[in-house]
């Protein structure tokens, strides 16, 4: 399968064109598509909190379609985010967890590029989605080959939808609150189907 290859250097180049919020967008659209990955670490474990999370995602969505954080909430909701973040101490160590990390940690940089503005913070939060599909292809496929892995259609198919997100975004720049809309809604429906599977 043919596709984009993953280039942070490029990534945030070309975030570093937008505007901050278009930018923490972005961000929270790689975040949004790994939140499955969380709630079934939850529901495996009995760890972590799905709600907490969904509810800091979707308080960054309404951020941006108008309802603004104040800089104190940005930080408190950082600070709340990185508590849901697995620590190997809380307990056993399942498959699921590398996931759950990636899907909090994914959402605490879409708040830290909140918080900063800065272009790196979203495009790692986009490293993170990455890396997500590229541990299951050698996780839970078996795939060793580096190349084998990049080439493979779920890392491909991530990488492509960073792609398009970020092009919309760059045609959007001047009028983007629109666009935050289909991002949002294209991210949770594309959450369930991240790995391959609907």
């Amino acid at each position: 399968m043919s596709g984009e290859i993953y280039n942070e250097a490029v990534l945030v180049r070309d975030l570093g064109l937008l505007g901050v919020d278009a930018r923490v967008a972005f961000a929270i659209s790689c975040a949004e598509r790994l939140f499955p990955a969380y709630a079934e670490f939850s529901n495996q474990t009995g760890r972590g909190s799905p709600e907490t999370l969904a509810t800091l995602l979707e308080r960054v969505w309404q951020h941006l379609l108008g309802e603004r954080m104040l800089s104190e909430d940005i930080s408190a909701s950082l600070h709340l985010c990185m508590t849901l973040i697995p620590d190997e101490s809380d307990g056993p160590w399942v498959d699921a967890q590398p996931y759950a990390d990636d899907a909090a940690t994914a959402t605490a940089y879409a708040l830290r590029a909140l918080e900063t503005g800065k272009a790196q913070e979203a495009a790692w939060a986009a490293r993170r989605a990455y890396e997500a599909a590229g541990h299951h292809v050698a996780h839970r496929l078996g795939i060793k080959s580096e190349a084998m892995i990049r080439a493979h259609p779920v890392v491909v198919r991530e990488t492509s939808r960073q792609r398009r997100d970020l092009d919309l975004l760059l045609a959007a720049n001047q009028e983007p609150v629109g666009y935050f809309v289909r991002l949002r809604d294209r991210a949770k429906s594309e959450a369930f189907m991240f790995f391959g599977i609907a």
